[in-house]
C-alpha cells in the first residue's frame, strides 16, 4: 500500500522549490550584472585606448605632408574642438634631401599657438601668420605668430596640446586637413591630419609614449588600395600614377636625431599573385610608387602595370620591428594618386591594422 503525501508534506516540498528557484533567479540576476559590468569595462578601456585615425579629435596631429617649392604650396587647417581655450607646440621638420648628401635634411622649426573654444584657423605655409591680426579680429581671437616656410621645404608638421604650464596635456582637442596646391597645374589634393589620442595615463612630461598607454600606438600594418602605375584609367584611358610619403612616428627633438625604419611591402594583384618589395626609411620619405624598388628603372617595378598585368592592387605595408628600446619602428603615410599628366589628383590615405608590437617615442625639445 502507498502512503499519500500529506498536505503539509506538499506545501513544505513546494516552499523548499520555490527558495531553490529564487536563489537560481538571483544568482543569474548577478552574473548578469557582472557580465554588464565586464562589458561596460571593455568600452570603457577601448574608449581610453583610441586609436590613431583622422575621424575623431587627438592631443597630437600629425601632418605627414607640407610643401613649398616653387610651385607648390599648402594651405593648413586646424580646429579646436572643445569648450575651452588650449595652446599648441607645432614642429615643421623639413625633410628635403641635402643637395650634397642626399640625405634628409632634418631641419626644425618650432613656434606656439593658441586656440579659442571651437576656433577654426588656418594659415598658407609660404606666407604663415604675423603676429598680429589683419583681418579686423579681436587680438585675442589670434591664434599667434606662424612663422613662413622659405622655399624648398618638403617634410611634416606636428601639433602638441599643451596645458597651461606648457607641459603635454590629456585633452583630444584638434582636428586638421593639409590641401596640398600646385600652382602650375591647378593641382589641389586634400587630406585629414593623423590625430593621436592622449589616455588618462598621460604622465605629462615631454617623452610621448605612443604605445596605447599615453597615447595612441601607430599601425602594426598598413593597407593601401592603388592603381598600379602607368595603369590606363577605365573611364578615362589616362595612365594613372602615384607619389607615396612616410613618416616615422618616432621623433627625438631633444637631441635633433632623425628616425630610421625598415619597410616590407607584399602587393597583390587581381590573379591574387603576390610581389614584396622593401625601402629604408630615415627622417622623411616623398617618392613615386616604382621608385620602391625600382628606381633607375620604374617599368621593372613591382608597382608597375607593365610587371603586373593588372589595374589595381592591394599593398601591405609592415614596418620592422627594431631592437632599440628608445624608439619603435611605426610610421604613416598619405598617397596621391595623379591622372592626365599631373593635372587631375587625389589624396588617398591608407587603412590601419592594429597597434605597433614596439611602442614609438616622440621626445619634445627642452625648452620652446
Amino acid at each position: 500500500m502507498v502512503e499519500k503525501p500529506s498536505p503539509g508534506n506538499d506545501r513544505g516540498s513546494w516552499l523548499a522549490k520555490s527558495a531553490i528557484f529564487r536563489h537560481r533567479g538571483s544568482m543569474r540576476k548577478k552574473l548578469l550584472w557582472w557580465c554588464m559590468c565586464f562589458c561596460a569595462l571593455l568600452q570603457c578601456a577601448a574608449a581610453a585606448r583610441g586609436e590613431i585615425g583622422t575621424d575623431e579629435p587627438g592631443a597630437v596631429l600629425l601632418f605627414p605632408k607640407v610643401l613649398r617649392t616653387a610651385n607648390q604650396d599648402t594651405i593648413v587647417q586646424i580646429s579646436n574642438t572643445t569648450g575651452v581655450r588650449v595652446s599648441l607646440l607645432c614642429l615643421y621638420v623639413n625633410g628635403a634631401p641635402d643637395p650634397n648628401t642626399g640625405e634628409p635634411l632634418w631641419q626644425v622649426v618650432d613656434f606656439q599657438i593658441s586656440l579659442t573654444r571651437q576656433q577654426p584657423t588656418l594659415w598658407v605655409a609660404s606666407s604663415g601668420l604675423g603676429p598680429q591680426p589683419t583681418d579686423g579680429r579681436a587680438p585675442d581671437l589670434h591664434p599667434g605668430l606662424v612663422p613662413p616656410l622659405a622655399e624648398g621645404f618638403i617634410g611634416e608638421l606636428r601639433c602638441v596640446v599643451l596645458d597651461e604650464g606648457e607641459t603635454p596635456s590629456t585633452r583630444n582637442a584638434l582636428t586638421g586637413e593639409a590641401t596640398l596646391i600646385d600652382r602650375t597645374t591647378g593641382t589641389t589634393r586634400k587630406y585629414s591630419a593623423f590625430a593621436l589620442r592622449a589616455s588618462g595615463n598621460n604622465n605629462r612630461d615631454k617623452i610621448l609614449a605612443l604605445d596605447d598607454r599615453e597615447y595612441s600606438a601607430c599601425p602594426r600594418m598598413l593597407l593601401l588600395n592603388h592603381f598600379y602605375d602607368q595603369a590606363p584609367d577605365p573611364v578615362t584611358s589616362s595612365p594613372v600614377t602615384t607619389t607615396i610619403t612616410f613618416v616615422p612616428c618616432s621623433a627625438d627633438f631633444e637631441r635633433s636625431v632623425p628616425t630610421s625604419t625598415n619597410l616590407l611591402f607584399e602587393t597583390f594583384n587581381e590573379f591574387e599573385q603576390r610581389l614584396s618589395a622593401s625601402l629604408p626609411v630615415t627622417c622623411f620619405a616623398d617618392l613615386p610608387l616604382p621608385w620602391i624598388d625600382s628606381r633607375s628603372d620604374p617599368t621593372r617595378s613591382v608597382f608597375h602595370f607593365a610587371v603586373q598585368g593588372t589595374l589595381v592592387a592591394q599593398t601591405r605595408i609592415r614596418p620592422v620591428p627594431t631592437r632599440a628600446i628608445t624608439q619603435g619602428s611605426g610610421v604613416v603615410a598619405i598617397a596621391e594618386e595623379f591622372r592626365d599628366g599631373g593635372r587631375v589628383g587625389t589624396a588617398l590615405k591608407p587603412h590601419f591594422i592594429g597597434g605597433s608590437l614596439q611602442g614609438d617615442v616622440i621626445v619634445l625639445p627642452s625648452s620652446f
